[in-house]
């Protein structure tokens, strides 16, 4: 007879605490409620420095690169012209952080609003004066000729050295006969008060640009110059010294600046500089003190000329050519916002898209490195938590 086997007995059942399923990367050995009150503490902490990183990458990039749009807030109502309000709402090029004027560039900006009042005098002298043609045959020169540093050298240096520099430098030959403009805009009373006689400014320009030493000789003279303004101003350039940093500027940049002075206006066979010194507004004449370190006032609206066209171009082209680009110390910190502000009142045409976008690129390498090296940071934080 089969006999059916017994039938299974019930399952007894298990009170016992189960173990939770630890994944890979949790805390190991540590009970469910500690774990969960670990999660809350960081998401307490989440929740307070995301906000705060926010806010941090928003400020940054106020000072690194935003749209010439939102430039528009910046300034004081009723001071834009309404044609330059539009072109601005609706140019979205960006551009580098507004710089921080230093003592020494904040003197270099207060000369040119003062030198601008003393190129825009009464409208007796210049501007109901025509602007005369570039010289055909050489012209009368003054005699002396404009120097820089016409006034005195008695100004502070912090070595001897650095002043018996300026001493023979300003008295040889070497120097004197190449007419430096770049030195002649930046530290000779004789040049500004010339703006107010165009036809004298104008043998003056013309005598910049056809020097008795030639261009080439001159350029040497002034790297020679340069050079030994290192050596012999060394600690006044570390101490900062205006004069000797400033006049370190204005030599490297001679080459630059003759060529912008000697520029002239085809249409009229004129001096591009003497139509920027003859025009009531002084935005034009403030683009030639760029490769000096004098940066744009905001309320600069300039003619959109041909001649501030090939103004524009020649300083990209200097910054394009890594020989010449390696001194103009000046310009590197002026031409990204003066071109900005160029394209966006007088079209892309009136500055090197290149140049632009290279200082805008590295701009974004700035931002990428804050916001990258914040992620890290906050990470290392959030997992040092207890």
């Amino acid at each position: 007879m089969f006999t059916p086997p017994p039938s299974p007995r019930p399952r007894m059942r298990d009170d016992s605490p189960q173990t939770p399923v630890l994944e890979a990367g949790t805390h190991k050995g540590l009970p469910a409620v500690d774990v969960k009150r670990r999660i809350g503490r960081r998401t307490r902490w989440l929740v307070i420095l995301v906000p705060f990183f926010l806010v941090l990458i928003t400020a940054s990039t106020r000072y690194l690169v935003h749209p010439m749009a939102f430039d528009i807030f910046t300034e004081a109502p009723g001071t834009v012209p309404w044609e330059k309000l539009a072109s601005q709402v609706l140019n979205w090029t960006p551009h580098e952080r507004h710089g921080v004027l230093e003592p020494r560039q904040l003197a270099l900006a207060t000369s040119t609003s003062t030198s601008a009042s003393s190129v825009n005098p009464s409208p007796t002298t210049t501007a109901n004066a025509p602007v005369p043609t570039i010289p055909s045959s050489p012209p009368g020169l003054p005699t002396p000729f404009p120097q820089p540093f016409d006034g005195n050298l008695t100004q502070n240096f912090s070595s001897i050295s650095c002043f018996n520099f300026f001493g023979n430098m300003t008295n040889a030959a070497s120097f004197r006969t190449c007419r430096p403009l770049s030195l002649l805009l930046d530290s000779s009373s004789a040049i500004i008060n010339a703006q107010t006689n165009l036809t004298l400014l104008n043998s003056i320009v013309w005598g910049t640009c056809n020097t008795d030493t030639a261009k080439d000789q001159c350029v040497a003279n002034m790297g020679w110059f340069a050079e030994n303004l290192k050596t012999a101003c060394a600690q006044d350039l570390l101490d900062q010294n205006a004069m000797a940093v400033t006049t370190l500027n204005d030599l490297q940049s001679y080459s630059l600046v003759r060529a912008t002075g000697c520029l002239s206006d085809p249409t009229a066979n004129t001096y591009c500089y003497l139509n920027a010194v003859h025009n009531p507004n002084p935005s034009d004449l403030y683009f030639y003190g760029l490769p000096l370190g004098n940066t744009l006032p905001k309320t600069t609206s300039p003619s959109c000329s041909a001649c501030t066209r090939s103004l524009m171009g020649t300083y990209a082209a200097a910054l394009g050519d890594p020989a010449q680009a390696a001194g103009l110390t000046g310009l590197k910190k002026t031409y990204t916002d003066a071109a900005n502000l160029a394209v966006a009142q007088c079209g892309s045409g009136y500055a090197a898209a290149a140049a632009i976008s290279g200082a805008v690129s590295a701009l974004r390498r700035g931002l990428s490195w804050w916001t990258g090296g914040g992620v890290v940071f906050m990470c290392t934080l959030l997992q040092a938590l207890p």
